[in-house]
């Protein structure tokens, strides 16, 4: 019986140990300028697997896009109307559209 609960609280331990480093390193996603040359921010959306933020701008019949790195320094093949660096925050990284989020 000793052993048991000696077990059990070392599987207690370690499961409470995982849980809060699983939940504690939140993704850092780029925050996309709200923006971009008088243009407002028509869709942002995070590729976690890759760890890039793109975010569209409308400009006529085509569209301006901008893509950070999870750092918030622009990436090469970015519009040169980008701004070079972006703030980042912790949190649910995922897509959104005037607005509106979608994980």
């Amino acid at each position: 019986m000793k052993n048991f609960l000696t077990l059990l609280a070392t599987i207690t331990s370690l499961s409470a140990y995982i849980l809060v480093g699983v939940l504690g390193a939140q993704a850092k996603c780029p925050i996309c300028p709200s923006s971009l040359n008088g243009v407002s921010l028509s869709r942002s959306c995070t590729n976690a697997n890759l760890s890039i933020t793109s975010c569209i701008y409308p400009q006529g019949k085509s569209s301006v896009t901008c893509s950070y790195s999870s750092n918030g320094s622009v990436r090469s093949g970015s519009d040169p109307k980008c701004p070079n660096k972006v703030s980042t925050a912790t949190g649910h990284c995922g897509c959104s559209t005037m607005g509106l989020v979608h994980e």
